[in-house]
């Protein structure tokens, strides 16, 4: 009898309930329909939005029929805005802006046949114009799970002030989770706020490429090795691969802020994780500091050797910094070989300011301008 109910609440909603059509000539913006249901069972039971979006679990017709029932009712009443958001005719997923007042909360989820393409990004922007010139909205606010990296892009390429972490923020299907926040403030425009330099670039046997979830394992074992706990302090004992996945995270999220850049050196033949080449405190005036890890395998073999000097160079020609630093611990002679490898040059001292399994000693500045690379 419910279901039923459900079914012809639904029908009667979507005869008499209007919502705005909106379009930018590729993707369109409507109410939801009964014929969407089955596409909103497909992208609700997706891997992908099932890891990032709070479900029903399982989920099934009967659910997608409360879905949008709650969709028009939201219209009805002024409590939201969701819309069905439509490409070349089909329909591909929703996005949705919950709250009555001047500041809102968005969200979205695509179907899989439809990621990828920027589509989301789009619909983002139609459905944010359309708040704040015509329902007085001034701040639209994003949240995601830390980690739900497609999400972070796609608010970062529609003009998404990116704000912070915010631990123990969200209640997933797996339970409490950190959060990361953004706004958008009516009248700012829809290009991201932030540099996110993101590359893939390779050598002669190695290819650099940004961090991904299968790293994790390895980059554990690349921090909880000796040598680099020696220069690293400050690391969890002992060093869990979930501490290894909040480090790859932490690193999505700063290199989004702008702040950073992170490359795995990888494997050219089966793209297996030997070490990262980072740089840090990104600045259009004193440039960025640079560092990397090096996972106890690969240590021996050359992978820094022929890697760092072309991620140097990369910073410079692709990147277009204009100075790099390097700070070394006077014990750790391996890097000052790979800084003076790649033809950066010492140019200072700094008394007692590194700490290396708990003993003080120096620390050596290195630096390279472009105009000298």
């Amino acid at each position: 009898m419910e279901e039923i109910r459900v079914r012809v609440e639904l029908s009667r909603l979507a005869e008499s309930i209007e919502v705005p059509v909106l379009s930018d000539g590729v993707v369109s913006l409507r109410a939801h329909r009964p014929d969407d249901i089955d596409r909103v069972v497909e992208y609700a039971t997706d891997p992908l939005t099932m890891r990032w979006a709070k479900m029903p679990s399982p989920y099934g017709r009967t659910d997608a029929e409360r879905f949008i029932t709650g969709a028009l009712r939201g219209w009805d009443s002024g409590a939201s805005m969701i819309w069905a958001i439509e490409c070349e005719g089909r329909f591909i997923g929703s996005v949705d802006l919950r709250g009555s007042g001047r500041v809102v909360d968005i969200g979205f989820v695509l179907h899989p046949d439809a990621r990828g393409e920027g589509l989301a990004r789009r619909a983002l922007v139609l459905a944010m114009d359309y708040a704040a010139t015509e329902r007085d909205v001034e701040v639209v606010r994003w949240e995601a799970a830390e980690g739900n990296l497609t999400s972070l892009r796609t608010a970062h390429a529609a003009g998404f002030t990116l704000l912070a972490k915010l631990p123990d923020w969200l209640e997933m299907n797996s339970g409490v989770v950190d959060a990361w926040s953004a706004k958008w403030h009516a009248g700012d425009d829809f290009a991201p706020k932030s540099t996110w330099r993101t590359t893939t670039f390779e050598t002669e046997r190695f290819r650099l490429r940004p961090l991904s979830a299968a790293d994790d394992e390895r980059i554990r074992e690349t921090l909880d090795d000796p040598i680099s706990r020696k220069y690293l302090f400050g690391r969890p004992s002992p060093l869990t691969v979930e501490h290894a996945a909040a480090e790859r995270t932490r690193k999505w999220w700063t290199a989004a802020c702008g702040q950073t850049c992170t490359w795995a050196v990888a494997d050219k033949e089966n793209d297996l994780y030997l070490g990262d080449i980072s740089l840090f405190k990104i600045d259009d005036v004193t440039g960025a500091e640079a560092g990397f890890y090096t996972h106890p395998e690969a240590r021996g073999t050359g992978v820094l050797r022929e890697t760092f000097p072309a991620a140097v160079r990369h910073s410079f020609d692709v990147l277009g910094l204009r100075r790099l630093t390097l700070f070394a611990a006077a014990s750790n002679k391996g890097s000052w070989a790979l800084a003076e490898a790649a033809g950066m040059h010492r140019f200072g001292t700094q008394p007692l300011a590194a700490l290396s399994a708990g003993v003080m000693e120096d620390l050596f500045g290195y630096e390279l301008l472009r105009d000298e690379a």
